[in-house]
């Protein structure tokens, strides 16, 4: 298997698989890549029945192409009543009259101005962040729960944009069995990229995308630990897998939601759980449900009848470290 790049870390052997786009995974995965029979002696990619890993094979591969709508309605929504509280900016360049330019200035032209051009300010130096998105969780973990994690992911994902910077949004999964690592990770969303929600909802939100599309994947790993089936591995700790894959601690990792103390109750006190975990309380605050006795705190709110709010700092305190 070309994809799966194998490689020491200390007494464990590393087996990382690496995607640019869902279009490149679901090209190789089209190609039909033989199983590792000695380990999987049963596909559950395959053989899973719709209770354990929602429909079947041959659409989850191609939901990686798109299509996958199941949850997006609901994470819309979610974001949606997020952000009507939420700073989202989103920043323009602004044109400049100026001797010379890219743009004439017809009416300064006529005017017999010398400044008879336009030309467009220049743009700050840009700055990049990388996050990386867990798909790991426990089986019992609430499917609100989920839903609201990945509407809160791409609801910071969005903030992040707004205020002038790359993201690289990355969603991976990193297990072990005994003296073996599993690393599978895809960007779904370069720097250079706006932020597709509907595509980027697929992994977030979905049962498939883990157990049928990462663990059809994993059935073509060349492992040679049995105890790889049949349960597919333990996941890494978000200490243990910043450690081994050398990710920096300026990174963003947002781990399962139960780590992120996501319980799929409510949007708002999940997004505050989500980004205290993170870190990122200090510099995105957010503030619940007034009650009708909570005055002094929103004196200032525009919004004091039931309002919830998201109040933004610059985001540029957290990156003048790097």
């Amino acid at each position: 298997m070309d994809k799966v790049r194998i490689y020491s870390y200390k007494l464990m052997k590393i087996y990382r698989v690496s995607f640019n786009s869902p279009g490149e995974l679901h090209l190789w995965l089209s190609g039909d890549p033989p199983v590792n029979e000695k380990i999987f002696l049963r596909q559950h990619s395959i053989l899973g029945d719709e209770s354990f890993a929602g429909a079947d094979y041959d659409k989850a591969l191609e939901y990686c192409l798109g299509g996958y709508g199941e949850h997006y309605g609901a994470v819309m929504e979610l974001q949606r009543e997020l952000e009507k509280y939420v700073p989202v900016k989103i920043y323009r360049r602004q044109r400049q009259k100026a001797f010379a330019g890219s743009h004439p200035n017809v009416p300064a032209f006529i005017a017999g101005s010398p400044k008879a051009m336009f030309k467009i300010e220049r743009a700050e130096e840009k700055k990049f962040v990388n996050i990386y998105f867990n798909l790991a969780c426990p089986l019992i973990t609430p499917p609100g729960a989920i839903i609201n994690r990945g509407a809160a992911a791409l609801s910071l994902v969005r903030l992040l944009e707004g205020q002038g910077m790359g993201v690289n949004f990355k969603v991976f999964m990193a297990v072990y069995s005994r003296n073996e690592i599993f690393m599978f990770e895809i960007t779904y969303k370069p720097p250079n990229e706006m932020l597709n929600v509907k595509k980027c909802c697929y992994p977030l939100c979905s049962r498939e995308f883990v157990r049928r599309i990462i663990f059809r994947v994993m059935e073509s790993v060349p492992f040679e630990n049995p105890k790889w089936y049949p349960n597919y591995g333990e996941p890494l700790t978000d200490e243990q897998f910043r450690s081994i894959f050398d990710i920096s601690d300026n990174d963003i990792v947002i781990s399962s939601p139960w780590e992120m103390g996501v319980n799929g109750k409510d949007i708002f006190t999940d997004s505050e759980h989500l980004l205290r975990k993170l870190g990122l309380d200090e510099y995105v605050r957010v503030l619940r449900r007034a009650e009708e006795n909570d005055s002094r705190e929103w004196e200032n709110c525009p919004r004091t009848d039931y309002c919830k709010a998201m109040s933004l700092r610059l985001w540029e305190e957290i990156y003048n470290k790097k």
